[in-house]
């Protein structure tokens, strides 16, 4: 797939919704990346998401599962086997949405607790915890691509399950 490098704020941005267009010369999907940079809480280096592409506009496709991208100047081609669609915005209201569905589960929830208070695996619904695990691998992958000197970043990001 072809993939071009933009700053991380406008890597953010596209996740968020916020940017629509692009100044690349190119028509179709296209894998957009964070170019190299050393921005505290930004991530560098990390492919994000697949965008389509028509007359300089951009719409959000998918974002990716993040993985390792050199930063280049101009586009370039990255093997489909790494890319792998995520099936959520995790920046978008869909996880919010996610998020939602747990929390009320939990004030909703009687049965049993470990000493730590949380609720075990086993008694959480698939369709409620498999988002859940799907997010949380996703921020945790996310975390290794951030520039996070003194690991603030990291400490929120704090995985539901074990």
């Amino acid at each position: 797939m072809k993939a071009f490098s933009i700053t991380p704020q406008d890597l953010l941005s596209v996740f968020l919704g916020q940017k629509t267009s692009l100044m690349v010369p190119y028509t179709g999907q296209l894998l957009i990346a964070a170019n190299k940079n050393d921005q505290r809480h930004l991530p560098s280096e990390m492919a994000g998401a697949i965008v389509e592409i028509q007359e300089n506009q951009l719409t959000l496709v998918s974002l990716v599962h993040p993985f390792k991208i050199a930063s280049e100047a101009q586009l370039f081609e990255v093997d489909n086997q790494l890319i792998q669609r995520e099936p959520v915005n995790w920046f978008g209201p869909q996880a919010l949405v996610i998020e939602k569905k747990m929390s009320d589960f939990a004030k909703n929830y009687d049965g049993p607790r470990p000493k730590n208070g949380g609720i075990p695996r086993n008694y959480i619904p698939n369709e409620i915890a498999a988002p859940i695990i799907l997010s949380d691998d996703y921020w945790q992958t996310y975390a290794q691509f951030v520039n996070d000197p003194d690991g603030s970043f990291a400490a929120q990001i704090k995985p539901m399950f074990d």
